[in-house]
């Protein structure tokens, strides 16, 4: 993602902000899950199709965010361009220059190409690849968890290393992705609610132009204004 950064405050409060991480440590209740599949079945497999099939698989999207750390705000512009073979590929700029540009690879594997004062090598391998590899990448393995008690569909993930399960909130008939929590140790500490979705040119799928992240450390309101597909390629 190639973005250039409005700022709203001073470089010495966004690099404390950003460095230290200084935010309101946020924690969500975790809902309570029903076991099975609300009488249906058929719902589970839609929800799998949905994920997978979210984003093409072969894109380039100008995106607007707004970060919140420490009390402090400053918003972005930028290009996120994904590739099958070559993964994800994230720059961002400021007006101070570019502050951050990172690879994901296909295999989860992150590239750090620039590292700046203003976005750390620790906040972007942290937080930049995990906000990246949370709302873009469609997960290999999730698993039916049950359902809420208004009939939202839950899927999630075997815990990773680091303990944390990804866990998928769906519509009742498994057609919409609505949030995403991340917990550890039965704790949530990261909500992404996607909205506004839309179909793009070439695009048959609707797809989420908002993520609304609140994070242990930060805030995230991530717009994507444009997608575009390649021009020898048309999503299916």
């Amino acid at each position: 993602m190639f973005i250039r950064c409005f700022q709203l405050f001073s470089l010495s409060a966004l690099l404390g902000a950003l460095a230290t991480g200084c935010a309101t440590s946020n924690h969500f209740a975790a809902p309570m899950v029903w076991p099975g599949d609300n009488g249906h079945p058929a719902a589970y497999t839609q929800t799998q199709a949905a994920l997978q099939k979210l984003f093409p698989p072969h894109y380039r999207a100008t995106q607007r965010a707004i970060i919140t750390a420490g009390g402090k705000q400053f918003t972005c512009d930028g290009l996120l361009q994904v590739s099958p073979t070559e993964g994800y590929h994230l720059a961002i700029v400021s007006s101070f220059g570019v502050v951050t540009d990172l690879r994901v690879a296909t295999n989860g594997d992150c590239t750090l190409l620039k590292v700046t004062p203003l976005f750390r090598e620790d906040w972007s391998r942290r937080y930049v690849a995990r906000d990246l590899n949370r709302l873009f990448v469609a997960p290999s393995a999730l698993q039916p968890a049950g359902h809420l008690a208004n009939g939202n569909l839950i899927l999630q993930t075997a815990p990773d290393a680091a303990g944390v399960t990804a866990q998928y909130v769906f519509s009742p008939d498994g057609s919409r992705w609505l949030e995403l929590n991340l917990s550890r140790a039965g704790k949530i500490f990261y909500r992404a609610v996607p909205g506004h979705f839309r179909k793009f040119s070439g695009v048959t799928a609707e797809i989420p132009t908002s993520f609304e992240v609140q994070a242990e450390n930060y805030r995230l309101e991530l717009r994507t204004a444009e997608l575009i597909l390649p021009t020898t390629e048309v999503s299916p």
